[in-house]
């Protein structure tokens, strides 16, 4: 789910959830998209393209594959040294150090490698027929020096996530290999993102995102590449579900919110690729989260159906796992709509190895934590000039989204929610069966300062492990503000960290370890012409065996600085300016677009948007 702005001009984000997305011409012909939760990028009419989110029925296969597979060798020579347990995934500011898929190099990696520019919404995944490979994915805006738009980055380590080699997906516009010209998104899409990741028993990896325009026709499908050889061989992309080439989502259908999972079990699902994804539908009020699978590793995926029931309508961030036995376990969160008032979080399950889904089971009622309560006027993310706010609080969009394992043990579902007090927790509910929940939820500490948000869960060799965002290195901390601002809307510091906490009974007790060395802070303006924050909806981890690696967004190499529009007056002094030695054309905070800096201006590369991925083991 890439960035997308909430401005003046625009409903707020969080009031479409239920009823599709729009866009809306704002004041001064601002263009800025209806977000929801969406993928979207706001776009703004510039010289830059901004930078970026049927129960028990049946499925039929449809053949949807690239004819032409082409395997050739992702290249491993590029090395990053671990520090104090941390290893920086995105190496963006070396030489080479993105390649190909073919181990050559491109106009485009080349620009990548020195770019300096953002990676947000990482995916990561824990090879199980060879315990030593990770890969890594993330919204990568480095492509866009030289395509214009963000991409699909992928990352594979060969040793444990101790040193990565960094590239792209295939099919990225000035992509003129042979694999990208075959792939089913080039030349048909401009922009890619929201990766998921897993690989299967033998070592084949799958990779699911999206790819769409921002203009008409904008076709905003979904797609899984494969790579072989351990994730080492780039193979194929093959198409999901298109969407509509309508260019507002008030009359098409976008898909967004992707996550993927393979049977890694012996069963006789063994090898199966599951994919779920939110469809927007602007036409009427009744998004949904569809789902797909693969019975033919990757080459084929069957058509979608529908896993949330109709009556709910607002279903979104879907999150898939399998147990032991191969059953398919389905979590995501709906919000209130005239037929469910509350926001819930739901569990659907699948005994039949993805074929259908029984009713969904309901896990809990929850308070949403979600960055528009922290507005003043329904906004998802505030900043500065079109991006701020009443309250005058500067922060990236944030939200509640559930995430599921399946072990021998059961079946454990966590999320993110507000107490009474309005602290964010990640709360846990165990099931044996996925069906039954004989214990209430639980909150994994009850630490009483900061907030969490943005959770994932693994299970391997017995043991749970939950990867989540926290604040309680916040001294500015209250419930009333979102994670990093003080009270005058100032940044409080590097405060959030990543943590990892553990359970080897099931789910019922937790330890907590912080697996972040350095504190990140997500109201740097990094995004909406370096005036708006977006850190992202999800980060992830994995374990297989006895390896467990988590991946999150970091701001610990970003280069603070002072905006050259803010003087005088129009100066906030919030300390969330990033450094851009750039001249603005006209050179104004409010301006509803601007002519200079393009996209590709060296200005940009300079370290102020130097978002990275970084790894650990907890």
């Amino acid at each position: 789910m890439a960035w997308a702005s909430s401005a003046p001009g625009r409903r707020p984000a969080g009031q479409c959830r239920g009823s599709g997305c729009s866009f809306t011409p704002s004041p001064g012909g601002l263009t800025l998209l209806d977000g929801c939760a969406s993928l979207w990028a706001a776009y703004l009419p510039t010289v830059e393209l901004l930078p970026l989110a049927g129960l028990g029925v049946a499925m039929r296969l449809r053949f949807l594959v690239v004819p032409l597979a082409v395997a050739l060798a992702v290249g491993v020579s590029g090395v990053a040294a671990a520090s104090s347990g941390n290893v920086r995934v995105t190496r963006d500011g070396t030489a080479a150090s993105y390649l190909r898929y073919d181990g050559s190099a491109d106009a485009t990696t080349a620009a990548c490698s020195t770019g300096k520019r953002s990676q947000n919404e990482p995916t990561i995944a824990v090879d199980p027929h060879n315990t030593k490979v990770v890969v890594a994915g993330a919204n990568d805006y480095c492509a866009q020096i030289v395509n214009g738009d963000v991409w699909a980055g992928y990352y594979r380590s060969a040793d444990g996530g101790s040193s990565w080699q960094d590239s792209l997906v295939p099919g990225y516009p000035a992509d003129s290999s042979a694999a990208g010209v075959a792939s089913p998104v080039h030349g048909t899409c401009g922009a890619a993102g929201d990766p998921s990741q897993a690989f299967d028993r033998g070592g084949r990896l799958f990779y699911a995102f999206i790819c769409f325009n921002r203009a008409k026709p904008v076709n905003g499908g979904v797609f899984v590449a494969r790579y072989t050889q351990d994730g080492a061989t780039y193979d194929r992309t093959v198409l999901v579900k298109p969407g509509t080439p309508s260019g507002q989502f008030l009359v098409g259908l976008f898909q967004d919110k992707i996550n993927l999972t393979v049977d890694q079990t012996t069963g006789p699902s063994s090898g199966n690729v599951y994919v779920a994804w939110s469809q927007y539908d602007g036409r009427a009020p009744n998004n949904a989260v569809l789902f797909s699978r693969s019975t033919d590793h990757g080459l084929t995926f069957s058509r979608p159906i529908r896993v949330t029931p109709v009556a709910l309508g607002t279903a979104s961030f879907a999150d898939l796992a399998v147990g032991p036995d191969g059953a398919v376990y389905l979590a995501f969160v709906t919000y209130p709509s005239s037929s469910n008032p509350s926001s819930d979080i739901w569990l659907s399950k699948s005994a039949d190895g993805g074929a259908s889904f029984g009713p969904a089971a309901h896990v809990a009622t929850i308070t949403l934590f979600d960055s528009t309560q922290f507005s003043g006027n329904g906004a998802t993310d505030c900043g500065d000039g079109p991006f701020a706010c009443p309250t005058g609080l500067t922060f990236s969009r944030f939200t509640t989204a559930p995430a599921v394992a399946a072990d021998a043990r059961g079946v454990h579902v966590v999320w993110n929610a507000e107490l009474a007090s309005g602290q964010s927790k990640v709360f846990v509910r165990n099931s044996p069966d996925g069906t039954t929940w004989p214990a209430p939820a639980a909150t994994l500490d009850t630490v009483s300062a900061g907030h969490q948000w943005t959770p994932d869960i693994a299970s391997a060799n017995g043991v749970l492990n939950v990867v989540f965002y926290d604040s309680r290195a916040d001294p500015s901390y209250s419930p009333g503000l979102p994670p990093g601002d003080t009270a005058t809307g100032t940044n409080s510091g590097d405060v959030v960290n990543t943590m990892v906490a553990k359970s080897a009974d099931g789910g019922t007790t937790w330890s907590e370890t912080q697996i972040s060395t350095h504190g990140s802070n997500f109201g740097w303006e990094t995004h909406g012409s370096r005036r708006d924050g977006f850190w992202g909806d999800y980060i992830y981890i994995s374990a297989a065996g006895g390896t467990v690696m988590a991946a999150w967004t970091d701001s610990r190499d970003l280069v603070p600085g002072s905006d050259p529009r803010e003087t005088g007056a129009s100066d906030d002094h919030d300390g969330f300016d990033v450094y851009q030695p750039c001249t603005y054309v006209p050179n104004d905070i409010n301006a509803a677009s601007y002519s200079s800096p393009a996209v590709s201006d060296p200005c940009l590369s300079q370290g102020g948007l130097d978002q990275n991925i970084y790894a650990g083991t907890p």
